[in-house]
């Protein structure tokens, strides 16, 4: 249902540094590679201050709940119409194996201390936003990543966001990648004070 709903749009030609548009795949795909690399920035950690209160409130990678329980919810929550990773495992099949797949996946690489390599690649899909479809500004990438590894992480930061609640570590001014909380709030917020 979702493949008729939605139209997908190829990248054919992209303008490239010198004018020219790309003839080939590899060509659009090196195009769009450096200019979400140019995107990227690397912020310099010297004048980032840390706080040191958390003397009597250290994180211990056992307050993260890896139970089969709660992995067995994440599965049974997953959306099946979802692309596959590069792995290429698809939700809709962990949604209805999630049973068997449970056990496996809670004894994961987290107490074996290894990361599958699958669960480190992503696959980058380009998406088109607005304007002219031969510049790659107007792309934004999209990374579609293995969903076991999803599910892995959203359980981890489930963890990490309660220890960080309980000991009050993040200040109540966060408003970005918080619960229940956006740039409209930030913005609320300005704009109230």
């Amino acid at each position: 249902m979702r493949q008729l709903q939605t139209v997908k749009d190829h990248v054919v030609a992209l303008k490239q540094r010198d004018g020219l548009l790309t003839s080939n795949n590899q060509q659009a795909a090196d195009v769009l590679a450096n200019y979400f690399g140019e995107m990227f920035t690397r912020e310099d950690e010297a004048g980032i201050s840390y706080q040191e209160e958390m003397e009597n409130s250290a994180w211990k990678d056992t307050d993260v709940d890896l139970s089969s329980a709660s992995v067995l919810q994440k599965l049974r929550n997953l959306k099946a119409d979802k692309s596959p990773g590069p792995d290429g495992i698809h939700p809709m099949l962990l949604k209805s194996c999630a049973k068997a797949v449970t056990e496996p996946l809670s004894q994961a690489s987290f107490n074996v201390g290894i990361i599958p390599q699958d669960w480190k690649t992503a696959n980058v899909i380009p998406i088109f936003k607005k304007g002219s479809k031969t510049d790659a500004a107007y792309y934004r990438p999209v990374s579609l990543t293995s969903v076991p590894c999803e599910i892995m992480e959203s359980l981890i930061k489930a963890g990490m966001t309660s220890f960080l609640d309980e000991n009050k570590i993040i200040t109540d001014r966060q408003n970005g990648f918080m619960k229940q909380r956006s740039c409209l709030t930030n913005l609320l917020e300005c704009f109230e004070s």
